[in-house]
């Protein structure tokens, strides 16, 4: 790479002065405003270079060095617009919710302040320089944009707080259940390569998973019968529904044919023989889960909407000519 192109690359952004050559943009300069709050083209380039560095971590070795050129649509929206507009709605949205701080009685403690001013600190030693100074970035900088964020995060806490929503105990209630896995797929190594089990390992392995259940069925007890034969039993629970449990359908299913105690046929499914158990007609700290992490999920879909409003009301006003000045075209490993 030449020392030009370096140069150019280190600056994040550059304008054609009258000679052809490229200079340093004005970083003060207004990208947007939000409800008359300037963004500066600074912390545009900061959000869209960090999020930048973070699709290209998840995406890169899906997408190759040409990523960013991806259309993904007729109308020719680039990979990069993608980026953008997801930048440009991150910083809407943090703005919004930051200024709203008074309305919510939110502020930041001595305490929050100094371990943003610490977590400042182990940012600017977590990246490389050459992004760092891509971004714009400097300890004081990053700080500001960590308070910032941190006082929309509360401010959004405080406003989901404020909902209480009302699940129907029918959604949380669930049960105990007990269950076993025979596999029959194979044995995976520790980096996850697969090594499929012989017609006569499928076949004993099919052995096993009736003969546990066999035993279960004498003893009553599915989870002592597994490990007596060797296998990893799981103690777990079912609700009334399949629905976000994550758990193997088949196996649910048969367990809610159960009468409590009852223990499951050996279940065969693409991963191999489930036997389960069904051991209670309620699980107290389940059901205490569920309902917790229902309530999470309403608060979240609230302040969804809160911010979807706050949004639609506010007046945002872009400036192309300040924000087209940060291009996404090379990946970053370029500047290193």
């Amino acid at each position: 790479m030449s020392m030009l192109l370096t140069v150019l690359l280190l600056t994040g952004c550059g304008t054609a002065g009258e000679q052809g050559q490229d200079t340093e943009p004005d970083m003060a300069q207004t990208a947007m405003t939000v409800d008359g709050e300037a963004v500066s083209l600074r912390e545009w380039n900061f959000y869209v270079r960090m999020n930048q560095m973070q699709w290209e971590k998840d995406e890169l070795e899906t997408y190759g060095d040409d990523m960013w050129s991806l259309e993904l649509d007729e109308d020719g929206t680039t990979l990069a617009d993608s980026l953008k507009a997801d930048v440009r709605d991150l910083i809407c949205r943090t703005h919004l919710s930051a200024r709203r701080a008074e309305e919510y009685g939110v502020e930041l403690s001595g305490e929050e302040l100094e371990q943003v001013k610490e977590r400042a600190r182990d940012f600017m030693g977590a990246y490389h320089q050459a992004l760092l100074e891509y971004a714009g970035a400097d300890e004081d900088f990053v700080y500001e944009q960590l308070c910032l964020t941190e006082l929309s995060l509360a401010v959004e806490e405080a406003a989901a707080a404020e909902y209480e929503p009302q699940i129907p105990e029918e959604d949380y209630h669930r049960e105990g259940i007990c269950y076993v896995l025979v596999s029959t797929t194979g044995l995976r190594d520790g980096e996850g390569n697969l090594t499929p089990f012989t017609e006569e390992e499928v076949e004993e392995r099919t052995d096993l998973a009736f003969s546990i259940c066999e035993t279960a069925r004498e003893t009553g007890d599915l989870k002592s019968a597994a490990e007596d034969a060797g296998m990893t039993p799981i103690v777990s629970s079912m609700g009334a529904s399949n629905e976000g449990d994550g758990q193997e359908p088949l196996m649910l299913d048969a367990a809610r044919e159960l009468a409590v105690g009852e223990i499951s046929d050996p279940i065969e499914t693409e991963e191999g023989w489930f036997v389960v158990q069904h051991t209670s007609g309620y699980d107290e700290e389940s059901s205490e889960y569920w309902k917790d992490y229902l309530t999470e999920l309403a608060r979240q879909e609230y302040l969804d909407g809160v911010l979807a409003g706050w949004m639609d009301e506010a007046v945002i006003q872009e400036y192309p000519e300040v924000m087209d000045q940060v291009n996404v075209k090379i990946v970053l490993k370029e500047l290193l």
